[in-house]
């Protein structure tokens, strides 16, 4: 199982873009409850290393699960134990039948230059991408502090070309993308601290 370039490509993306939005908006949170600068840069430090970790737990064993081909067959039988009428369960099942069977057809007529990454390199993409993100944030936060215009602009620029490279990579609208993932970190960012402010 050959792991392509565009694999690894598009799970750091999937990392920094977590690495970014979420140290990003504790920063500007705890920044706008009145913390020292200095202070919070130690605890967004501390929030990079945690959520790192945390994705690259979540990323392993979702894609464990993802490989073991089981997720489908525990739905199955969450459904069969309903407590509803015999056609309507009969109707859930077939239906989760029919998506599980069309999951495995798309699974299999991967060729092997499009196989996943397998669990732990899944894992560890996530995981350098998240750190790699979350290193932008501290050192932007070294020359810049919220609420300044300037200390937004080199994290959302990152985030809308990681944003833009991501959907490209998964054959969505790469455009859409970039407007999305970079709006959603600054809506994030700039909503924590305004938020923090009335607290």
């Amino acid at each position: 199982m050959p792991d392509t370039a565009q694999n690894y490509i598009t799970s750091v993306l999937i990392g920094i873009i977590d690495g970014i939005i979420i140290p990003l908006t504790v920063y500007c949170f705890l920044i706008g409850l009145g913390k020292h600068p200095g202070e919070v840069w130690n605890y967004t430090l501390y929030i990079v290393t945690f959520t790192a970790l945390i994705l690259a737990a979540g990323g392993f064993f979702t894609r464990k699960e993802e490989l073991s081909h089981t997720h489908q067959q525990r739905i199955l039988n969450v459904y069969k134990g309903l407590d509803v009428p015999g056609l309507v369960k009969e109707e859930l099942i077939k239906d989760a039948q029919r998506e599980n069977d069309e999951w495995k057809e798309t699974w299999d007529a991967k060729d092997a230059a499009a196989e996943p990454l397998p669990p732990f390199k899944y894992a560890a993409a996530i995981f350098i991408g998240c750190i790699a993100g979350g290193i932008v944030v501290l050192i932007n936060a070294l020359e810049f502090v919220p609420p300044g215009p300037r200390f937004f602009v080199v994290p959302v620029f990152l985030l809308m070309i990681a944003g833009l490279l991501k959907y490209r990579f998964f054959g969505r609208p790469a455009f859409g993308g970039m407007l999305l993932t970079g709006g959603a970190g600054l809506l994030a960012a700039a909503g924590g601290y305004w938020i923090a402010t009335f607290l």
